[in-house]
């Protein structure tokens, strides 16, 4: 496919505009009623003679929860996405991956463009279901969200867009924004520019006209640029016409080159004049800005603009549709869903207010036209005097409004706003109002929450990661213009990522994502439930779950990651501080923790501490520990036992704590051992001393011996301990927390065979009771019939 001639774009993109144009009108009502417009037109209003003509804003509150749930579940964590290296050293990953996401995430999250193009994608979404972001340049990382209306997409394309052959965007240019895309050192070469200096100068003789000529350069050509430069914000000002124009892409596949090309037309048939709009059936040669017709105003290449459409355009959509497959224009949006009953419900609301209005007048019945000009000289703000010819109509004779009908139809018309609009709109009222809730109703309030978030918001995050990946590309483009770009390359390059390592083919985007996918209400309940199983799971993830709940009470992304880091893996400074105190608790000397200090950190650092000396212990060859050793030793003992009973004080937390004081107990078993040891080396040692005369004085130099021996081995083992390395160390905690994974492990088995075997105990026990009372009650009928027989007379 390919498209050589202009006049042929201008049909295309004018024939794809009014088939466009019924659909524009659905979604001008859409926006409307959403906006807040009264549901009456004012011709409705003067042939009907409303006197209630209100929106009542239901609408309205709906699409501004609906796009607060949008901004939530993408806008709210601290970073939109987390980028994983997945080549090059591995050992370098991890850190790698860290800085570039840091990197790329400070630009995008400060970027105000970027923000209210946020803003402005999920507006769309709520209200049409689409929500196109298109790039104007091939390395602005930026997009711009359009309109759904200035996208032109042939009918019949798929939501995959598999089977899209061509598109059009529009572009209103004012003469400033012209000019600075087509003047400068980088200018790009196939802008056509005779079309465009006639563009520019239509523009500028327009805003003469409508201006006045108060300019005294207005015959001089040659001061043109010159004015442009001195009246730039004129220029760029509602006081001078637009260029309108259409960006047409294509796909083409020709010269072994496939991709999607592009050019620029002038919008044949939709420029305005001075006199306004042009008439129903224009023709392109009406529009005379160039002096001429099938003119490019961006003249199409052989060279491709973009491989993919996704370097071009990126669309979120926010289908409800029920139909499948699924095609573009055939997108239902909340907004659509709900337009019928909510304009439904502004009129009714209107005629009740009109009723209640009524019911607020006082009629008077009256005989004739005299009776009437008594009627209205009654005053009754504080007393007057009532003709008996005036007579006030009393309730019962008045038509009445049947109340019950009117609050069942309110009624029912609000359930099925709520109904539809439950898949974007959270909603906390489940149960009766002033009723204590039960945990049970609780947990089926969670899920049913959790079954009403829908496919919209889904698909949210699906279409974000298209663009999140084509951001990324745009960020690792070498030399690019974009200063935001430059500056992220700088960074990360600094920070010791290789450049090479630049390259998004490397790299796998995840999008960061909040609980509950938007949806407050479930988001907290959900960190409830987490915060509740906490202690069942492994540190890190303790770590991760304090963090994403501390995320959901708050809001505070920047709050969270500070009271809570993201590298639990990190040592923290409670380990640190619990690391370094094992010297001084080996001296036998006491310890004293912060407040501030985690005491869980502070009990597996130390527990890890005791098992490794322990062990170390174990492996001399007389498995013995010298007295000062030994006094060390209880001395962490007590100091973890002291963390146990402070953890033990959380009733969350005593699973925990007894868990700490059974390893605590193993721990200390191996070091009476060593008391036992240590003991009876010195009761052989008196034995022997005693046996040869030498007395006491031979069994103290026994003692001294042996503690000799003792600080020697203290000695080398202190230095031993120096050239393990913290790599040792991390291994050996790793492996006790392994063993300790997998006792637990086992005493599951050992309970759910123990109750197993109960079990079948209890119904064996049973069955037995059970043919015990069969058998009693089988002989007590035997019985009965053999004392039957015994008593009943003989036949003669």
């Amino acid at each position: 496919m390919n498209f050589k001639s202009a006049s042929v774009i201008e049909q295309i993109t004018w024939q794809m505009r009014l088939a466009d144009y019924p659909r524009a009108q659905n979604r001008a009502l859409v926006a409307a009623l959403f906006d807040g417009a009264p549901p009456y037109t004012p011709e409705e209003e003067r042939e009907n003679n409303v006197v209630v003509n209100v929106n009542f804003l239901e609408s309205t509150k709906l699409a501004h929860d609906a796009r607060q749930q949008f901004a939530n579940a993408v806008q709210k964590p601290g970073k939109f996405f987390t980028a994983r290296l997945d080549s090059g050293p591995t050992h370098r990953r991890q850190e790698w991956g860290t800085i570039v996401t840091n990197q790329i995430n400070r630009v995008m999250k400060s970027c105000p463009h970027y923000y209210e193009s946020l803003r402005s994608r999920w507006a769309l979404l709520v209200l049409h279901g689409i929500a196109p972001s298109v790039w104007e340049t091939s390395q602005y990382w930026c997009p711009d969200t359009m309109g759904v209306e200035d996208i032109m997409i042939p009918s019949g394309t798929y939501l995959n867009l598999k089977n899209l052959p061509f598109f059009a965007v529009y572009r209103a240019y004012t003469a400033f924004q012209l000019y600075q895309l087509t003047h400068g050192p980088r200018r790009d070469p196939r802008w056509n520019m005779p079309v465009v200096d006639s563009a520019i100068k239509w523009a500028n003789d327009q805003a003469a006209q409508l201006n006045g000529s108060t300019w005294p350069e207005v015959w001089a050509p040659d001061k043109m640029e010159q004015r442009m430069k001195e009246d730039s914000g004129l220029y760029a000002s509602d006081a001078v016409p637009i260029i309108s124009a259409w960006d047409f892409y294509w796909w083409a596949e020709e010269d072994k080159i496939q991709g999607w090309r592009r050019a620029i037309v002038l919008d044949a048939y939709g420029q305005p004049g001075v006199g306004g709009l042009l008439p129903n059936k224009p023709s392109a040669t009406d529009k005379n800005i160039i002096g001429g017709s099938n003119q490019f105003l961006y003249k199409p290449g052989k060279a491709r603009n973009a491989c993919s459409i996704r370097e071009i355009v990126n669309f979120q959509f926010a289908d409800l549709s029920a139909v499948a497959p699924f095609r573009y224009h055939a997108v239902r949006s909340l907004g659509f869903m709900l337009y019928a009953v909510c304009h439904l419900q502004n009129r009714l609301r209107c005629k009740f207010n009109e009723a209640v209005l009524e019911g607020l007048m006082m009629y008077m019945r009256v005989k004739s036209m005299d009776d009437v000009e008594r009627a209205l000289k009654v005053n009754l703000i504080s007393r007057g005097i009532i003709d008996e010819t005036v007579q006030f109509l009393p309730p019962q004779e008045r038509w009445q409004v049947n109340e019950e009908l009117v609050a069942l139809g309110l009624a029912q018309n609000q359930a099925i706003i709520n109904e539809n609009s439950a898949s974007m709109v959270q909603n906390s009222n489940y149960s009766k109002p002033d009723v204590e809730k039960t945990a049970f109703q609780v947990r089926a309030e969670l899920n049913a929450t959790t079954a009403l978030i829908s496919a919209a918001l889904l698909q949210a995050y699906q279409y974000q990661n298209f663009e999140y990946n084509e951001i990324f590309r745009r960020f690792c483009i070498k030399n690019s213009s974009d200063p935001d770009v430059r500056k992220f390359r700088l960074g990360c390059l600094r920070a010791g990522v290789p450049e090479e390592f630049l390259d998004p083919s490397m790299w796998e985007l995840e999008p960061e994502r909040v609980m509950g996918s938007g949806n407050k209400t479930l988001e907290l309940a959900t960190a409830q439930t987490l915060m509740q199983w906490r202690p069942l799971y492994a540190p890190n993830a303790q770590q991760e779950i304090l963090r994403v709940a501390t995320l959901a009470v708050t809001d505070d992304p920047g709050l969270a990651v500070a009271l809570v880091p993201d590298n639990p893996a990190a040592t923290t400074d409670s380990k640190n501080d619990a690391m370094v105190s094992m010297g001084t608790l080996m001296l036998g000397l006491p310890v004293k923790f912060s407040d501030r200090s985690n005491r869980i950190e502070v009990t597996e650092t130390l527990l890890a501490e005791m098992a490794l000396l322990i062990k170390k212990m174990m492996a001399r060859p007389n498995k013995m520990a010298t007295p000062q050793e030994l006094d060390g030793l209880q001395m962490v003992a007590g100091t973890i036992n002291e963390q146990i009973q402070f953890i033990a004080q959380d009733k969350n937390e005593r699973e925990r704590a007894k868990e700490y004081a059974n390893a605590l107990k193993d721990l200390t078993n191996e070091v009476k051992g060593f008391a036992q040891r240590l003991a009876q080396a010195m009761k052989q040692a008196q034995q022997a001393n005693g046996a040869n005369g030498n007395g006491e004085a031979q069994m103290e130099m026994a003692k001294e011996k042996i503690k000799l021996q003792g600080m020697q081995l203290q000695a080398q083992t202190k230095a031993k301990n120096m050239r393990e390395s913290h790599a040792q160390r991390t291994a050996e905690r790793q492996v006790s927390f392994e063993n300790e994974e997998k006792r637990r492990q086992q005493e599951h088995e050992l309970e759910m065979r123990r109750k197993g075997v109960e079990t079948a105990q209890e119904l064996q026990a049973e069955d037995v009771r059970t043919a015990g009372e069969i058998q009693r009650e089988r002989a007590k009928t035997e019985a009965q019939i053999q004392n039957d027989r015994e008593n009943t007379p003989e036949a003669e």
